[in-house]
């Protein structure tokens, strides 16, 4: 299941670039996918939503022979939706990796169906090199089907982090649930400043990724770019997929399905491990940096013709839905996957009232809560090797430690 969604992730791309290429009359099939990406790539906004497009029921039949697999997991497949919005002063498809004017939003929202949005768990918006931020945190636990999501735990650390001194307004905000603001640069500079102090090495690593990531010194994943490699970041849009379309010219079939609820449908039908290379050659050197799953997913598209419906309405590209079964023998009758897309959607804005968090705001609250530890030679052993207690008495009080 995972290496299909993963599979199927790649494809999805493929055909965002697959439609894009190529000519024909509008009236052709060819031209009616060409055209209505080439009006996408004119706008200079667009939201993309990603869900399963099938109900709980339908999900739980294709997927009910998964490991542990159970009918929960279906209710909560069938409820997540994914919506990432870009937004600029320039049309799309005239962008580039070092473009700074480019705002950025991601959402995930669990419990959707087709008379609600559902609610929001992760929230993510880059506006002017600034980054904002909301979690929803018990909302993430809940998803966790197994019927033991430490909730308790997680409730006693919530508790903890509300009971901080009010110097950290920003981080209880978080924890609750609002949105805070966050510049990458501050973190990325403390970052190195914890790596500097450890000693660490932080010299040439040859990576955009590494040292100057703003997760680096926390204990949290790293690795990720943080831009585009050189090669790539001067390319507009258009310029990254030209190898892709070279290859989708001579080698996707288009077909004319006919017209449902208003919208023209076409089956685009792509030899996918072909274009997975292609794919491949188009990001250069960014193939690299991407994590382990996601270099290894272009290989994992399967050595055949795949089939994808892709929906044209009004001469625009309104949704994409690609059958997941067609990349795991395992799943029974049909998984449709679902892209919608939205050109010329609202730009991506600042959330209103959002706090400013810093790093310095998260490391003081680990070390307010270790102040309030009590360490004793008795809770590490024998003490030092005179006999003596290695921490005699030791209770740090930083509860009144100013985070800001």
């Amino acid at each position: 299941m995972r290496k299909g969604l993963a599979a199927a992730g790649v494809v999805a791309l493929i055909t965002a670039g697959a439609a894009a290429c190529g000519t024909g009359e509008p009236s052709t099939p060819q031209g009616k996918v060409n055209n209505a990406f080439t009006k996408l790539g004119e706008q200079k906004s667009v939201t993309i939503g990603l869900s399963f497009d099938g109900t709980p029921d339908q999900i739980f039949a294709a997927l009910k022979d998964q490991d542990d697999f159970k009918r929960a997991d279906a209710d909560m497949l069938a409820g997540l939706r994914v919506r990432t919005s870009f937004s600029s002063g320039k049309p799309l498809a005239e962008l580039t990796g070092n473009d700074k004017t480019t705002s950025f939003g991601l959402e995930v929202a669990g419990g959707a169906s087709a008379k609600s949005d559902g609610k929001t768990l992760v929230g993510l918006r880059s506006v002017d090199q600034k980054a904002y931020v909301r979690v929803d945190i018990k909302g993430l636990a809940a998803l966790d089907t197994t019927g033991d999501a430490g909730l308790s735990d997680l409730n006693g650390m919530l508790g903890s982090v509300d009971n901080l001194p009010s110097s950290f307004g920003s981080l209880k905000t978080l924890v609750k649930g609002g949105w805070v603001s966050i510049d990458p640069t501050a973190f990325a500079d403390f970052a190195k400043t914890l790596g500097s102090d450890s000693g660490s090495d932080s010299g040439d690593s040859g990576s955009a990724g590494s040292g100057d990531s703003p997760l680096s010194g926390f204990g949290l994943p790293s690795g990720l770019p943080t831009g585009l490699p050189t090669d790539l970041g001067k390319k507009t849009f258009a310029q990254l997929l030209a190898p892709l379309q070279q290859s989708l010219a001579k080698d996707a079939t288009i077909t004319d399905l006919g017209t449902k609820d208003g919208a023209d449908h076409l089956k685009v039908s792509v030899p996918a491990r072909a274009l997975a290379k292609d794919l491949e050659s188009s990001l250069g050197s960014l193939t690299k940096e991407l994590p382990g799953d996601l270099k290894k997913s272009l290989a994992d598209v399967p050595n055949k013709t795949v089939a994808l419906d892709v929906a044209v309405k009004g001469g625009e590209l309104e949704h994409v839905s690609v059958d997941l079964a067609q990349f795991d023998d395992t799943i029974h009758g049909t998984l449709p996957l679902g892209l919608s897309v939205e050109g010329g959607a609202d730009p991506v804005k600042a959330p209103s009232g959002a706090q400013q968090l810093n790093p310095q705001d998260l490391m003081g609250a680990l070390m307010s809560q270790i102040g309030d530890l009590k360490v004793t030679a008795d809770k590490f052993g024998s003490g030092t090797a005179d006999g003596s207690d290695a921490f005699p008495g030791l209770n740090m009080d930083l509860s009144g430690l100013d985070g800001s």
